[in-house]
């Protein structure tokens, strides 16, 4: 994880921070050599979230069993280990420390995503020790750009439109 990513991520209290940096430092011990790429997306990353922002992780693993699996696994080993200090600091400062996991395996993570559209814009990489998660964002970007997509406002939500192209879910990066 780079050194200065801690100072990177807004958190709203020591504990918050002591929070967010052990569970980003438990998924690379935890995955180990399995893990390839780890990054924070949304809210955290646009340094806009709030004090009930979920934590939205890009998670790429070489194999990575079914969804459900992937989740519980996540859940069991990794979330539950800092659920404590998640309930301390919900009691304390009142901060929701909430995990989003977005778990991938290598190829499936090699396939255009919706999220990577918001990746591409804001991202914060925790762990790229093969330069997938930058290959992940620079290919995209080429595709934003090929396919003029440009995000807009919906009711109270966003919506990426492609002015070029249809839904470009799916394609290799």
């Amino acid at each position: 994880m780079p050194e200065d990513l801690p100072l990177k991520i807004k958190t709203f209290s020591a504990r918050h921070r002591q929070y967010v940096v052990s569970v980003l430092k438990e998924i690379i011990e935890y995955y180990g050599d399995s893990l390839l790429g780890c990054a924070v997306f949304g809210s955290y990353a646009r340094g806009d979230n709030r004090k009930n922002s979920d934590l939205d992780l890009l998670i790429i693993l070489k194999k990575a069993p079914g969804l459900r699996l992937r989740i519980k696994e996540f859940v069991e080993c990794i979330e539950m280990k800092y659920e404590h200090l998640a309930q301390e600091i919900y009691e304390k400062d009142d901060i929701l420390c909430e995990l989003s996991p977005y778990i991938l395996s290598r190829d499936e993570a090699l396939r255009l995503q919706p999220l990577y559209y918001d990746l591409v814009q804001h991202h914060l990489v925790v762990y790229d020790p093969e330069g997938l998660i930058t290959r992940i964002i620079n290919s995209t970007a080429g595709i934003m750009l090929r396919s003029g997509a440009c995000k807009a406002r919906c009711g109270n939500t966003w919506e990426w439109h492609t002015e070029k192209a249809c839904f470009m879910g799916g394609e290799e990066l």
